[in-house]
Order: structure tokens, then sequence, then C-alpha cells
């Protein structure tokens, strides 16, 4: 007997065997259709405006997300059964009811398995993709409906096996145990261009991104940067693609300042920031120290330039004067000479 029969006939078997016939009448309208949100199939799941005190069982629901039809003959006998006055009752009405569910698929599995397996492991999360599995119904208000055990994992390929059991056991070996399968990889923070870029482009903050689920791999004995710092004024040694990591050693520093240079010289100290004009005395690369010269004082100073070209001073450095030995090793008068502020 298929489980569409099974159903139906314990809905009618169920109501030939309730309690005696009351003799109140109780009027009510057939649903055009309806879902079931317990275990049990009531007789309001049939009939609109029967009171909870009128309400009765009539026998099992299907499983969730499964349905069954009701033909007008069984629905005209269980109205007289239950003494419900039916209006425009007919025999050629068939009412569908469908058990209420949720579907569950490979994210949600997928999630078990990272839950059963990530307290043993450290270094970044991990990312599970399951393969050929179908989704499952279960009830909508179930919380827990499957937990999963017997985890199989071969770090060195990636595959694994695993057991999803019901927490709720319908004596259905076939749905009561889910065997699942797939591949699992660590993931780890790192970051990637967001465009594909040429080969000698200077980097801006505007061309990457941590891509915080990144899974794919770096090159063997290369490494990212640690900040997002180290990368700006950076010019790339060859093109790079779009979505692929940034690497050091395809990083080579970028000269962003030049001797005679017209530059932005700051002073930086805790919670105080000063700028003012100079030029620079040297050519300079990301992070590397250069002389520069106040063009108001005519100071010389020791900074580093920064990603956008400014040379930034600390609290720490000493100036010194134009007739200094260390003014005449930088020729910083020719600089100046050339600049028409001789004088």
């Amino acid at each position: 007997m298929s489980f569409l029969k099974k159903a139906v006939f314990g809905l009618i078997l169920s109501a030939s065997i309730a309690e005696s016939l009351s003799c109140a009448s109780y009027a009510a309208t057939l649903r055009s259709s309806g879902k079931i949100y317990s275990d049990t199939v009531h007789l309001s799941d049939i009939f609109d405006g029967i009171s909870r005190s009128e309400d009765r069982a009539l026998g099992p629901s299907p499983s969730p997300g499964k349905s069954i039809q009701i033909s007008g003959y069984q629905l005209i006998a269980i109205a007289d059964q239950y003494g419900v006055d039916w209006d425009d009752q007919s025999s050629s009405i068939t009412l569908t009811l469908t058990r209420d569910g949720k579907v569950l698929g490979k994210d949600y599995f997928a999630n078990l398995v990272k839950e059963e397996i990530s307290s043993s492991e450290t270094g970044g999360s991990l990312l599970v993709n399951i393969v050929g599995l179908k989704p499952v119904v279960v009830a909508s208000d179930d919380r827990a409906p499957f937990v999963v055990s017997d985890v199989k994992w071969d770090k060195k390929t990636g595959q694994f096996s695993a057991t999803a059991y019901r927490s709720n056991q319908t004596g259905d070996g076939e749905d009561d145990a889910i065997n699942l399968k797939g591949e699992i990889k660590k993931i780890s923070p790192v970051m990637v261009y967001d465009r594909s870029l040429p080969a000698g482009y200077v980097l801006t903050d505007s061309d990457f991104h941590i891509d915080s689920a990144f899974d794919g791999q770096l090159p063997l004995g290369l490494s990212g940067p640690s900040s997002p710092d180290d990368v700006v004024g950076m010019s790339l040694s060859k093109p790079v693609a779009s979505g692929s990591p940034v690497i050091m050693g395809d990083l080579r520093r970028s000269i962003l300042v030049h001797r005679g240079d017209p530059v932005i010289i700051s002073y930086n100290s805790p919670g105080i920031r000063i700028t003012t004009t100079g030029k620079a005395l040297a050519d300079g690369g990301k992070g590397q120290l250069v002389h520069a010269i106040n063009m108001g004082t005519k100071m010389i100073l020791l900074g580093r330039v920064n990603g956008n070209g400014e040379i930034s001073v600390d609290s720490t450095s000493t100036a010194v004067g134009l007739d200094s030995s260390e003014a005449k090793k930088l020729r910083a008068s020719q600089v100046i000479m050339d600049s028409g502020e001789g004088n």
C-alpha cells in the first residue's frame, strides 16, 4: 500500500473509531487547501469555522513537506461523522493538505560538520563543500533535527565522510541516517586584488581588500602582507589578476619622491599634526628615510616617506641649518637655488 493510500486510510479509520456523535451541528466551510502544523490532522485543518472546543483529532499527519488528498466522499463522511454542517457539499471536490516543513540543504549539514570538527582545529576557519546531497524536509519547529558524528577527514586530500542522524528517529533507516561526503579546506584572511592590474602599477588602498574566507593557496614559500600599509605605494613587478592574492614577492619599492620635488612635510607627535611645504633632498620610496628642507625656515629634517609621497617627521627628529656639514653633503643650497628661492 502506497504512503498516500496509507495516510488516507488512517484518516478515515481514525474518524470511524472516534468518540460518539455529538448532537450539536457545527456550521463550517471547506478549506480550499491547507497546511498542517503538527503531527496530527485535526477537523479544523479541513473545515474553517471549527472552534477549539469543537475541534477533533482525526489521524496522523504525513511527514514534513508531504501531502495527503481527501476525496469528496471521504470529506462528506467526516462531516457527517462529526456533525459538521458543511455548505455546498460535493463528492467531486478534493482537498489537499500539506505538512508544513523547512528544507535543509548543503549549507545546514556543512555547518554541522564544521561544528563537529572545529573545536580541535586552530589557525583559520573551515570551508566544507558537500556533494551529492538531496535536500531534506523537517518540521518547521524542529530546532535541532540532525546531529553529525563519525567524521573522517583526510587532511592531505581534503576529502571527508560523515553521518547525519535524525534527533527524533522515524524508524526508516534511510531517512534516519544520511551519509555525507565532500571536501574540507582551511580558510584564512588574505589580501586580494580588486581588479586586474598591469606591471609597474603603483598600488593604492583602493586596489585590494581583505578576503576573510580565502580558500586558494599562496605560492610555496611566499607570504602576503601583514597590513595594507605594507602595500600602498609599492609597484607591481608583473601583471596580476582580479581576486589573486597580494604577494610581497610580486612588489617592488616605487620611487615616490625625487630630489628637488616639492613635498609635504608633516610633523607628528601624540595628538598633534602639523604640515608645511618643502623640497626633497634625495630620491625615496615608501618607508625610506629621506632628508627634506623646510622652505619656510630653510631647516633640514629627516623623515620617512609614506604611501602618498608625504615625508613624515617625528618629534624626535633634529633640524639642522644650511651652514651645517650635513647640508653641504646633501647639496641643499643647490636645491634651493634650482627652485628660484636662493635669495
